[in-house]
């Protein structure tokens, strides 16, 4: 056997490794969980004596991995109900407080999806990821929470006082988990204020020249120029994200590609 067959033989062998590597990448299961909420009032997800709106995201997901929720809006067909009777909502990423009370006080309100158009499918995909390529976009970081209401009625879309968010509790609570290490850098820390017994002497607490600043962000409240003024001006389109998430399958397939020609490269010369 001369050396060209066995340059041959080990290139044969080298392919059909990259062959089984791809496969196994092909198949390695993704973390990301991906939810589908339709938002209307029939929805049991809503019903005041559950917490199904309460969703966790994020938890255990491998790096670049982000779950990720489409928000779908009511739609009808045209002739089966009233003008009167059809659903239509803006949702809000609002405060805490806003959340609690259905009673939106911020003058610009971030709004995340408008369904105003019953008649054609559309829907909006949220990717709980803390960073965004879209400028003004919404940031989501470990360990922080978020809400979204609804506070439309049948007869004011633009309602920001109780609406359904009163009567039909439509609201969702986002949970981006974060690991308890990454937790504790981001979230602020509220120590107990020390109370003085009088038969043990008081501690004094403990201060160190080293501070940490943690900082807590909150969702910005600035809307957008897009979703902030007329609500006219939105496409009539169906609103999907373009956004990629690139999962750890993906590097680890680039890598066996990138060393495998390079052997081969060297294997030709």
């Amino acid at each position: 056997m001369n050396w060209r067959t066995c340059r041959m033989a080990a290139l044969g062998a080298l392919f059909f490794l990259l062959i089984l590597a791809s496969l196994a990448s092909a198949t390695t299961p993704s973390s990301a969980k991906f939810y589908t909420i339709h938002w209307n009032s029939t929805n049991p997800i809503f019903r005041i004596d559950n917490t199904d709106n309460v969703i966790d995201v994020n938890r255990n997901n491998v790096k670049f991995e982000y779950d990720q929720v489409n928000l779908i809006c009511p739609v009808y067909t045209p002739g089966t109900k009233n003008e009167e009777e059809m659903e239509k909502y803006i949702i809000y990423n609002v405060s805490k407080d806003e959340y609690e009370t259905c009673r939106i006080t911020n003058p610009n309100p971030r709004i995340i999806a408008v369904c105003d158009k019953p008649y054609k499918l559309m829907y909006f995909t949220i990717t709980f990821r803390p960073f965004t390529p879209q400028p003004g976009g919404l940031e989501f970081l470990p360990g922080h929470d978020y809400y979204f209401i609804s506070t439309s009625t049948s007869d004011d879309l633009h309602r920001r006082i109780g609406g359904r968010c009163t009567t039909h509790n439509m609201k969702m609570v986002f949970k981006v988990w974060a690991p308890s290490y990454e937790a504790t850098t981001r979230q602020p820390q509220t120590s107990p204020t020390p109370t003085q017994s009088s038969s043990l002497p008081a501690l004094q607490p403990r201060t160190t020249t080293q501070t940490t600043t943690t900082t807590t962000t909150t969702p910005s409240t600035v809307a957008t120029t897009k979703k902030s003024k007329v609500y006219d001006k939105h496409p009539n389109e169906v609103v999907k994200s373009e956004e990629l998430t690139l999962g750890a399958h993906s590097s680890h397939m680039s890598l066996v590609v990138v060393l495998s020609t390079l052997t081969v490269i060297f294997a030709l010369r």
